[in-house]
This record gives C-alpha cells, sequence and structure tokens, in this order.
C-alpha cells in the first residue's frame, strides 16, 4: 500500500495548488477543532477515490469504517502547521501513529487515529515542502 499511497500523495498535492474549496476556515465541520490560520476546505470534487480508499482502509483497521470525511489544505511550512494543529487538539484525544512513510517527489505522509471514549478519527497527513494536506474521517464500529 506505500507504494500506492506515495504515488496519490504526489498526485493530491500536485493538484491542491488547483483545488476548489469551499472556503478559508477556522475550525474543523468535522471535529471542532480550532484549525491554523490559513486552512482551506476542499470540496467533495477534490476527495479522490483513492483516498477515500486510504481513509477507509485505515477505518478498517480500527474495525469500523468512515462516517463523515474533511479535506483541508495548507500553505506554508508544514512544522510550523503541525506544531499549531497539535496545540489545539483537546487533551482528551490520545494520538496513536499507525504509518509513517516518504512520497516519491521527497513529501513524506503519516497515518493516525485520535481518539476518546466516544469518538474516533482517522487520518493522513501528507507533507510536502511548503503545503499540507489533511484527510480525515470519523470512524464508526461496523
Amino acid at each position: 500500500m506505500s507504494k500506492k499511497l506515495g504515488l496519490l500523495i504526489a498526485l493530491s498535492i500536485s493538484l491542491a495548488s488547483s483545488a476548489l474549496a469551499t472556503d478559508f476556515v477556522t475550525e474543523s465541520n468535522l471535529t471542532g477543532f480550532q484549525l491554523p490560520k490559513g486552512a482551506l476546505e476542499l470540496t467533495d470534487d477534490d476527495f479522490s477515490e483513492e483516498m477515500v480508499d486510504i481513509l477507509e482502509t485505515t477505518a478498517a483497521e480500527l474495525n469500523g469504517k468512515c462516517q463523515y470525511h474533511e479535506l483541508l489544505y495548507w500553505e506554508g511550512n508544514p512544522a510550523a502547521i503541525a506544531k499549531a494543529l497539535n496545540a489545539k487538539i483537546p487533551k482528551d484525544f490520545k494520538y496513536k501513529n499507525l504509518d509513517v512513510g516518504e512520497t516519491s517527489d521527497g513529501g513524506a505522509y503519516e497515518q493516525f487515529v485520535l481518539t476518546t471514549p466516544k469518538t474516533w478519527v482517522a487520518g493522513t497527513w501528507f507533507q510536502g515542502e511548503a503545503d499540507v494536506i489533511l484527510a480525515w474521517c470519523t470512524v464508526v464500529k461496523k
């Protein structure tokens, strides 16, 4: 799956600059988390079948399936964006890293899950040299 993910990420990052957006957002519609400045919510048209498949695969590894999904994009320093987002995640969410790898264009990805006793969020963080894509979904048990 890593090779497929690497190709998908390279394609996603290259298309992100021309992606259709609903609007800049300050709060995630999916989680309610405050978002770092400059978050652009992408439309469902930008949410490729492959990206949905990646989230569904991650959810399946958690014995669940995706209920709702969200796709966000930032331009800027990926490390600063990640630090700002991590600071906004409520402390009651537990983070678990599921997979990390590199993309064919020199970027990186990280698959993860955030959980509370009542909420599960599966996601993939795609990091380029000067931009970030965050695809995530709420997970419901099968």
